[in-house]
Order: C-alpha cells, then sequence, then structure tokens
C-alpha cells in the first residue's frame, strides 16, 4: 500500500463508520487495493485507529455495493472480476448506457447540459488527463457517465449506473483508462457523446455512448491476462498491509 494513502491517518469521530466507509471505498477506488487484495481487519483498525466494530460494519456497506467479497476462512478481499465476467458486464453496460444517453438527448433539462459542459471542461483542464497518465474521473458529481443516467430521467437506469455492478467496474474502468493514449481519446469520446446529447440527437447519443463503451471493451480484451482476477490465481494480491 502507498505510504501516502490516507489509511495511515487515524480517524477521529463520532461516525466511525461512515469515514471508515469513505476511506476504504476511496483506498479502492483509486487503486491503492486492488481487485483481489486481501483486507486484514487487525491492520485496518490499527491504521484508522478504530476498533474492529465500526470497520466491520463499513466493510459490510462495501459488501453491498459490490466492492468487497468474502471468501469461507479468508476475511474479506477487494472483489475481483475474471476476464470473461469483465467483458460480459461491459457488454451489458454497453446495452444500458447507451440507453441512458439516448434519453438523456431527449429528457436533460439545460441546467443538467449545462452541468455536463463543466464537468468536461475541468476534465480537458485535468493534468492526469493532459499528461496521458489515466483518466480518473472520481464519483457522484464528478463522474461524466453518471450524470448521464441522472440526465435521462430513468429511475432504473440511475439505479445501475450507481450500484453495485457498477462499483466494481469503476475499480476496472480507472485501471484500464490509464493505457497509453486512452485518456485523450476518452475525453474526445465524451465530448462526442455530450454534443450529441446537447443537439438532441438520440441515434447519435447511443451510438456514440455504445462505440465509447465497446472500445473500453477492446482495452480490456487486449491488455487484461486470460487467467487475471481469477480466484486461485490472482497474483500478489492475498499479501496482507504491512506496517
Amino acid at each position: 500500500m502507498a505510504k501516502n494513502s490516507d489509511l495511515m491517518t487515524p480517524l477521529v469521530s463520532e461516525n466511525l463508520t461512515q469515514l471508515a466507509f469513505d476511506r476504504i471505498e476511496r483506498a479502492i477506488l483509486s487503486g491503492d487495493m486492488e481487485p483481489g487484495f486481501k483486507m486484514s481487519e487487525a491492520d485496518l483498525a490499527r491504521r484508522l485507529g478504530i476498533s474492529r466494530g465500526p470497520l466491520r460494519e463499513a466493510i459490510a456497506r462495501l459488501e453491498g455495493l459490490g466492492l468487497v467479497s468474502r471468501v469461507a476462512n479468508q476475511g474479506p478481499r477487494v472483489a475481483s472480476l475474471s476476464k470473461t465476467e469483465l467483458l460480459e458486464l461491459l457488454v451489458f453496460r454497453e446495452a444500458v448506457e447507451g440507453m441512458a444517453a439516448r434519453l438523456a438527448a431527449i429528457n436533460a433539462t439545460d441546467k443538467q447540459l449545462a452541468r455536463l459542459e463543466r464537468l468536461i471542461n475541468r476534465h480537458e483542464q485535468d493534468p492526469a488527463i493532459k499528461a496521458g497518465i489515466g483518466y480518473f474521473q472520481g464519483s457522484g458529481d464528478r463522474d461524466f457517465h453518471l450524470q448521464i443516467a441522472q440526465a435521462s430521467g430513468n429511475s432504473r437506469l440511475l439505479a445501475f449506473v450507481s450500484g453495485p455492478l457498477y462499483s466494481i467496474l469503476r475499480l476496472y474502468r480507472r485501471r484500464f483508462s490509464a493505457i497509453p493514449g486512452r485518456p485523450i481519446s476518452a475525453l474526445t469520446e465524451h465530448r462526442a457523446i455530450l454534443e450529441a446529447i446537447r443537439k438532441r440527437d438520440p441515434d447519435a447519443a447511443e451510438t456514440r455512448m455504445r462505440e465509447h463503451i465497446r472500445l473500453s471493451r477492446e482495452n480490456v480484451m487486449q491488455a487484461m491476462p486470460d487467467a487475471e482476477s481469477e480466484p486461485d490465481t490472482a497474483r500478489a494480491k492475498t499479501r496482507t498491509h504491512k506496517a
């Protein structure tokens, strides 16, 4: 684990469960804890300066989001997908988010369009994207895909994009956004999606979103080893945290 991780700073608050949840979720989504990483409850409790009780509650909430899984007699670990599982989920994501973009082109309010424009403008100024290091969007109102789902006006689509399946996708989305050349390409694709939505062109919006996610799937096919993330072969991910 990185020495500058905020998991190194003890928590001091009445709402320890929420703060522990926030810290661990951030560590997972930032890549500080990779898919398959075995979590030591004792070590995490020590690093965060809290007891096992609130820590376990936080981990249980992360399990509910699909970010943490448990293996019998091995304790919690960061959830992971095999290459086949990830590719299947990306196919599903293409269909769902393609429809979200289509509906956003029909239903998005002027306020939502303005928010999407500001978001893309901020992304364009991101040093990591400019340097080609990666496209790290963050969560909530910083996530382009989530904002489109909200603009779709469809609560079922939004539930998927903000739910457990999407949470685990974010683990891999961040990782593969660091492939050389991908950050700028992804940003260009996002801009094209937004332009189609702003022009109120449902067909183009859906097509651009599907193309964007299809390209992500192709990156996974090329960059992810076939055996990666399989429970019995995950590389060095069962290590415990070191002091």
